[in-house]
């Protein structure tokens, strides 16, 4: 089930390009990195059966500016706020975005044809997802 509702992210995010949860040594700028919970399971019903789930991920977007790491973000937000993904066997909720932290520069990494920190910001994103 946790694969289904991570598929279903991944088709939201589409045609954007991203990497999933890692990125490789000499990534492209701008970028966005998603990484995924795997969800937590509870009961609804009185009969006890797990029938709800409550998925969390994150998305990084990554430029070599604010500006550029504004663009990033507000792209992902655009293709996933509101919208409720779709996951065989189940109802989902819309997504919400739950928190943002502010762009800034990444100083541990240092882009070698600018000698600049790229900038990022971080915005984690929350759905509910129900058996039908």
């Amino acid at each position: 089930m946790i694969l289904e509702h991570h598929d279903a992210i991944r088709a939201l995010l589409a045609p954007l390009p991203f990497y999933d949860g890692q990125v490789p040594p000499k990534p492209t700028y701008p970028y966005r990195v998603v990484y995924f919970d795997t969800g937590t399971e509870t009961a609804t019903k009185l009969e006890g059966s797990s029938d709800r789930a409550e998925f969390r991920f994150q998305i990084t977007s990554v430029a070599e500016s604010p500006t550029g790491v504004a663009i990033v973000a507000d792209a992902a937000r655009k293709k996933l706020i509101d919208v409720a993904p779709a996951v065989p066997g189940r109802v989902c909720t819309r997504i919400d975005h739950e928190t943002a932290i502010p762009v800034r520069a990444q100083e541990e990494v240092t882009n070698p044809n600018t000698d600049l920190h790229p900038m990022y910001a971080v915005d984690t994103y929350h759905f509910s997802s129900f058996a039908d």
